[in-house]
């Protein structure tokens, strides 16, 4: 009889505890299940932050010399929308200036006051989030514009002059100041062949001394051949350009 009693009692025992492991899971699914809110929607799950290559930087370039009171900074968020903060560093990893740019998707822009402060400097994006994420890292020169040359200037930096160069384009770079919109690039040959491209320069306030490049079309040229940078209008009685000779080895297109 005994032995009968306890039978029942253990399985009485282990129901018990059956049934209260069952209430217990439920109340975690209750807890941790994802439920739509009023309208009928799933809440946003967490997502990573993007990579540096989803969020890109215009302008200003590597080796950009600064002397405008405002530094501007130009850019690209390609994934969903992120919040990002710009700053300026010395040489020294010394937090110089900072902006924050809030949620953006898409083309974005941001302007930072130039800093008290002259000479190397580094310009970072980086997430608000994280700031140990970096996006960008830009070595500018902070210039007092009082040292600044006068008027309109610029040089083509590559190809150098009396350069061979081949294929269907070339790379050309160089510097511009003074200067805000375009450049004109004209590749004349000594049979008149004539190659004109325009250039946009990023000098939002002009007094900047900045970075440009392209690549230029070599279509139906051979032998030497005369590129001019025009940093004025070609039309003007005395045009500001700079120009070198280059020979082409080859036809191309």
């Amino acid at each position: 009889m005994s032995h009968v009693l306890n039978s029942n009692r253990n399985r009485m025992i282990g129901g018990m505890i059956i049934t209260a492991l069952m209430v217990i899971g439920i109340g975690l699914w209750l807890q941790l299940r994802i439920v739509p809110n009023a309208e009928g929607f799933l809440p946003a799950t967490p997502t990573s932050l993007p990579s540096a290559g989803e969020i890109v930087v215009f302008s200003p370039s590597a080796g950009d010399t600064l002397y405008a009171e405002l530094i501007r900074i130009t850019g690209q968020i390609n994934t969903s929308p992120q919040s990002v903060m710009a700053q300026i560093l010395d040489v020294d990893d010394n937090l110089l200036a900072s902006a924050l740019l809030m949620t953006q998707f898409g083309a974005w822009m941001l302007e930072i006051p130039r800093p008290n402060y002259f000479g190397e400097a580094t310009l970072q994006v980086v997430s608000a989030v994280d700031p140990t994420m970096i996006y960008a890292t830009i070595p500018v020169f902070l210039a007092d514009i009082a040292n600044r040359p006068n008027g309109i200037f610029g040089s083509i930096i590559t190809p150098a002059d009396g350069d061979q160069v081949g294929g269907d384009t070339i790379l050309v770079s160089g510097r511009a100041s003074g200067i805000i919109g375009n450049i004109q690039l004209v590749l004349q040959s000594g049979d008149g062949t004539t190659v004109i491209h325009d250039v946009v320069i990023n000098n939002p306030y002009g007094v900047d001394d900045v970075l440009w490049q392209t690549d230029l079309s070599l279509t139906g040229l051979t032998g030497s051949v005369m590129l001019t940078a025009y940093f004025t209008p070609s039309t003007d009685p005395n045009p500001i350009l700079t120009r070198v000779t280059l020979v082409i080895t080859q036809v191309a297109g």
